[in-house]
């Protein structure tokens, strides 16, 4: 995984706020408003700068409307000015693990400021949890139960986007979430019905209980937990379950993230017999 150093995307974030200013007036949309092809080629000036050896042409720039909805949906109209783009730098192909999420947030008027967020992905979260955090600070949020809920699984949807993982919120959900990947790894009936069952078996030795979303804490904070499942080219889905602390202003913290089952990541076999081995 390539991990670029702070200060040169810090650079570079500073860099594309200034051209946000200098862009010219808009020529579509709303008056008064940054456009947005005006916003792609900010953010595209911005992976340029990340990405030296890219030219203007292998770099994508694709919206991420379904982010800005969810936001509104947590936020309110503070979420309605904030815009999402998600970038790769060879446009054949999708985003790649050191490729980060991109947000904007635009002002209401040409004079207003203009800020650019870089969910870089790391190993350790810790830089794309203080750029989410940093974002959010300006969305003033006052947290209910299921905001809370939502904007922890939110950040995943943000900071996340190097390991394909879907939210499951209970057993029903996780019951037919890895019998579909089954399906899809193995394309036949049987196959699948070998695998699904022996993943189910031993998801039950296990004995996991799916725990109560979300328990409010002193002070307005609150405890989240989200479960995902975990699905790779050639490997047996993974059920993980993250444990987060939100401040009641939206301020995000991962605690841990634990393998549920199986505790290792297995190769799926493609004989007719597929087994995922012993549970841990």
């Amino acid at each position: 995984m390539r991990v670029r150093q702070p200060l040169q995307l810090l650079f570079a974030v500073i860099c594309v706020s200034l051209c946000l200013w200098l862009l010219p007036p808009a020529q579509a949309g709303p008056p008064g408003k940054i456009n947005d092809a005006q916003l792609r080629e900010a953010v595209a000036q911005a992976v340029r700068m990340t990405h030296p050896d890219a030219d203007g042409e292998s770099v994508k720039i694709q919206p991420r409307a379904d982010l800005d909805q969810d936001l509104s949906r947590i936020a309110g109209r503070a979420g309605g000015n904030v815009s999402f783009y998600e970038t790769a730098t060879a446009p054949t192909l999708p985003a790649a693990k050191d490729d980060p999420m991109w947000a904007v947030i635009s002002g209401d008027s040409p004079q207003a400021s203009y800020t650019l967020y870089s969910f870089d992905n790391s190993e350790s979260f810790e830089q794309s949890s203080q750029e989410f955090n940093r974002l959010i600070s300006q969305l003033a949020l006052s947290l209910d139960n299921n905001q809370a809920a939502s904007l922890a699984q939110f950040f995943l949807g943000c900071c996340n986007r190097g390991t394909h993982a879907e939210i499951v919120a209970d057993e029903d959900l996780l019951h037919h979430t890895v019998e579909r990947e089954y399906l899809n790894a193995y394309g036949d009936v049987w196959r699948t019905l070998e695998a699904f069952t022996e993943w189910w078996q031993g998801y039950q030795r296990s004995a996991f209980q799916f725990p109560l979303p979300v328990i409010p804490e002193a002070g307005g904070a609150y405890r989240i937990t989200v479960a995902t499942v975990v699905t790779s080219f050639g490997m047996h889905p993974q059920l993980q379950q993250w444990n987060f602390e939100l401040s009641h202003d939206g301020k995000v913290r991962v605690l841990s993230v634990q393998a549920i089952y199986p505790k290792e990541s297995r190769w799926l076999s493609y004989d007719f017999r597929a087994t995922i081995g012993p549970s841990h």
